[in-house]
């Protein structure tokens, strides 16, 4: 088997490979071009087989043999360009079903991280809503109490600042003549579980 046959066998087995199982659309799309220029290449021998099949000076057997060159050679040419057609839906087919392969990866990734964050939630909200519900409520209390108590100051005792003030280190919640959220009056907390009557663990009523 000379080095072109050799060359046209390695192809022909590439070829059967890219429709088998664990093919990737990489390698087929390099076969593609390489598929391409061997149906080129072929043409090209068809070409030169036919001329010199139809050349009136060549002896009989000389013209047998370029016209069994030429079939052979138009024959691989057209089975090479049903092989570019047949690799083009291969590789359609393949480039579909990594995208998918991605997509899939990406899905379950996802599907994942959500299931862990939907127990973690679970497990820590509901606690945590509970415990910041009864803290602010102490200290909503405390500022009604320190208000209450701000107004009847004894005597020498200067204005009491409430916790949170106390807690964040502010003097006030006013700063450079821009509003300082409040904690205990911003804070929204839905409640866990739907409770279309109480939506709001806190603040309280709403």
């Amino acid at each position: 088997m000379n080095a072109t046959a050799l060359a046209g066998s390695d192809l022909d087995e590439r070829i059967v490979e890219a429709f088998r199982e664990g093919a990737k659309s990489s390698d087929v799309a390099t076969l593609i071009k390489e598929v391409e220029a061997a149906a080129v290449a072929s043409g090209d021998v068809a070409e030169q087989s036919r001329k010199r099949a139809l050349d009136p000076a060549l002896a009989a057997a000389d013209v047998a043999v370029a016209r069994r060159g030429m079939e052979d050679a138009t024959f691989r040419r057209d089975r090479l360009d049903t092989a570019v057609k047949r690799l083009g839906d291969r590789l359609t087919e393949l480039r579909d079903h990594e995208e998918d392969q991605r997509r899939r990866a990406a899905y379950d990734k996802a599907k994942a991280e959500r299931d862990a964050l939907a127990e973690e939630l679970g497990r820590v909200y509901p606690p945590l809503v509970s415990q910041l519900k009864e803290l602010l409520g102490r200290i909503a209390e405390n500022d009604r109490q320190i208000e209450f108590v701000n107004q009847r100051l004894p005597s020498g005792s200067g204005a009491l600042v409430v916790a949170e003030l106390v807690a964040r280190g502010l003097p006030r919640f006013l700063e450079n003549w821009v509003e300082v959220p409040s904690i205990v009056k911003s804070v929204r907390l839905p409640t866990f579980e739907r409770t279309p009557q109480e939506p709001y663990a806190w603040p309280r009523g709403r």
